[in-house]
């Protein structure tokens, strides 16, 4: 099915990334640091923009394949980035990540598509961390949002 979102154009086989998802371990199973298993509970408290826009592409939020606090907003919020993996091709659109040397690179915001004004996504044809099992072809769903802290813990982040 082909999707339009900004400056992206994919086409994403939904059904192939949802069975894929739907026996995907939870993002807990693989990590157990206090960020990792906030996101997991958090994706419930998030706005049915972000939750609607992954289901309509058949990922399961809180399988997420990487995830990681960059930093902790005045909002009490943490800014999370990471990606996810979709069964299909990116047509049209370049990645928000942008190269600074052959060893570094940046976000610009800017080329990311807003799903909401906290949380944006962007694409990419090259996958990091692609399960071995995942459904070719393949492409990656890349996220830098804001999250809010859900656990009964302190936040080591703040």
């Amino acid at each position: 099915m082909i999707f339009k979102f900004g400056q992206y154009q994919v086409d994403i086989d939904v059904d192939k990334t949802r069975s894929f998802y739907e026996n995907a371990p939870l993002v807990t199973e693989g990590c157990t640091c206090s960020g990792c298993r906030n996101y997991e509970k958090a994706i419930i408290a998030l706005p049915t923009e972000v939750t609607g826009f992954f289901s309509d592409l058949g990922v399961d939020m809180r399988k997420v394949s990487e995830v990681y606090v960059n930093c902790n907003n005045s909002d009490g919020t943490l800014l999370y980035g990471g990606f996810y993996h979709l069964c299909g091709t990116l047509l049209e659109g370049k990645s928000a990540w942008v190269s600074n040397s052959p060893s570094t690179s940046h976000w610009e915001e800017e080329q990311a598509f807003p799903v909401t004004n906290n949380f944006h996504v962007s694409f990419q044809r090259e996958c990091s961390l692609l399960e071995e099992n995942f459904p070719r072809p393949a492409l990656q769903l890349e996220i830098f949002g804001n999250v809010p802290w859900v656990l009964p813990e302190d936040n080591k982040y703040m």
